[in-house]
């Protein structure tokens, strides 16, 4: 297999995060949606996988959440964030934009990264299906899409990073970014992926 060659059959595109809370906080994700909405209809084209992950907490286990976890832990002592952030929230399901299909991977996480501590073991879901290639999208790209990164590239995944179905509130953070991921990952703009796809 060429280096940058994308085989459907082993191949996801791996959307994270991509829900209505984080929409409602940042307006300018709207569009972010939009757009991937347009990669997820290219890649299902091909013959892709969609796989579609979100962030969501039953109240057991956000209860459980040690305080030693900076970044979920202060979910438990804001009761609108907690709300906003529970499995069965309206504001933690997927946005309308790129909500699954059948026959699509649809998974939950209750950490930043998708593999460690997961309610679903999208790891053994992935190789079930003989996927060995992910491709990223989703927000933000230095929370879930940095961890999923960082995660699937020591698991051993062939991974692309889809720039611009990637966001972050902060613009220096997500160049930086993708400089970074350079190291584990090849960084594609969305108008490259089908000329990859064999």
């Amino acid at each position: 297999m060429e280096a940058n060659k994308i085989v459907p059959s082993r191949t996801a595109l791996f959307l994270l995060d991509l829900q209505v809370m984080y929409a409602k906080m940042d307006p300018r994700l709207d569009a972010l949606m939009t757009h991937t909405a347009s990669v997820v209809k290219a890649a299902r084209s091909k013959g892709i996988t969609i796989a579609h992950c979100r962030v969501a907490f039953t109240e057991s286990e956000l209860a459980n959440v040690p305080d030693t976890n900076p970044t979920f832990s202060q979910l438990k002592h804001n009761p609108s964030r907690a709300a906003m952030s529970n499995v069965n929230s309206s504001e933690a399901a997927f946005h309308p934009a790129v909500a699954p299909e059948d026959g699509d991977i649809v998974v939950r996480k209750n950490r930043v990264g998708p593999f460690f501590n997961a309610p679903q073991d999208v790891h053994a879901i992935f190789m079930g299906r003989g996927i060995d290639t992910l491709l990223l999208g989703g927000v933000s790209t230095g929370g879930a899409v940095a961890a999923t990164v960082v995660q699937a590239s020591d698991l051993d995944y062939r991974l692309f990073v889809v720039e611009d179905s990637c966001a972050d509130p902060n613009k220096e953070t997500h160049e930086f970014l993708m400089k970074f991921f350079a190291k584990r990952a090849t960084v594609i703009k969305s108008e490259e992926l089908m000329t990859l796809v064999t």
